[in-house]
């Protein structure tokens, strides 16, 4: 592994093309080139010319890229010179995109590639045709922003690959529900929780910490009710009885007025989807502050739940 850019110049011939991942940390014009500095896994940074056809102001910080490049000569200096550039999710498979998401961010704790496994296993277990075609083609049409972006910035799961992991988890603790209570319908409930925050992604600029237009105006209810409408359209299922009732799942899904639902649920499948959202959001807050906690002492002020401090109790592994 490389220490930093100078080791790379030594070890590299004139004309050596070769391969490089970072995170984009920096990009400038500069007189003859755009230049791009790409931080390494290894912790340091390499600086990046780029020529015509490639431009620096249509790449974005904070993004990983894999950047293809050769090593050239230019007046007294050698120079890294930028063949291609392509947004990681591009290029590379989830497993690979995980691995290089935890060298700069924080992430879920199981790899993208596992939480993709899990939820279309749950999908797969989807009878209804028009329930399964439109939340299959919504997942798989979104399906690497969904796995790879967190599911919000401070209150739970605020970390690259969150909203998947909470999806993922609100999915393992409904089949006991479903099974205690059978006369919840498994499709209905499957589709809600895969859906039910899918518009996050267009609610949220993750990388810039702040809201969209979009998510401002409207917010994920209202725009992942939208996508359901136009998906049932596009495949001729509008004034299905289905595709009322994943509309109502979505936009139920806070529960209350106060919380930023559109209805409050009327359906059982909803009152669940809205219980089992706020369990994985509030526990998985309390667990990763317990994580931080020693026994015997009080967490911080949770935001997930109204500021308290929880304590962690002080017992042995045997009293356990």
């Amino acid at each position: 592994m490389y220490k930093n850019q100078t080791q790379i110049l030594k070890e590299k011939k004139i004309g050596e093309n070769f391969c490089l991942i970072g995170k984009l940390i920096n990009h400038n014009k500069g007189e003859n080139f755009d230049n791009i500095d790409l931080l390494l896994p290894a912790n340091f940074s390499v600086n990046i010319k780029l020529e015509v056809p490639w431009n620096s102001k249509y790449l974005n910080k904070e993004k990983i890229y894999v950047v293809q490049v050769v090593l050239t000569e230019k007046k007294t200096k050698n120079i890294l010179l930028c063949q291609n550039i392509k947004l990681i999710e591009k290029v590379a498979n989830l497993e690979d995109i995980y691995k290089y998401y935890q060298c700069f961010f924080s992430c879920a704790p199981i790899s993208f590639q596992i939480i993709d496994d899990l939820i279309q296993s749950f999908l797969a277990q989807i009878k209804n045709k028009i329930i399964y075609q439109i939340t299959s083609n919504l997942y798989l049409r979104y399906q690497y922003s969904f796995l790879i972006s967190p599911a919000a910035f401070k209150m739970h799961h605020d970390y690259y690959g969150g909203l998947g992991y909470h999806v993922s988890n609100m999915l393992k603790i409904s089949v006991n529900f479903l099974t205690t209570y059978p006369y919840l319908n498994k499709d209905l409930l499957y589709a809600g929780i895969i859906l039910h925050d899918m518009s996050k992604i267009e609610e949220f600029n993750f990388e810039e910490k702040n809201y969209t237009q979009k998510g401002i105006l409207l917010g994920h209810l209202v725009l992942g009710a939208n996508q359901i409408h136009q998906e049932a359209l596009s495949l001729g299922y509008q004034d299905t009885e289905e595709v009322l009732l994943l509309k109502h799942l979505i936009i139920s899904h806070h529960g209350l007025l106060e919380y930023g639902s559109a209805k409050k649920p009327q359906i059982g499948e909803a009152l669940i989807l809205w219980y089992l959202d706020d369990i994985d959001a509030k526990l998985t807050a309390l667990g990763d502050k317990l994580l931080q906690t020693s026994k015997g002492n009080f967490t911080i002020p949770l935001n997930a739940l109204e500021k308290r401090c929880f304590y962690k109790p002080n017992l042995s592994k045997k009293d356990e």
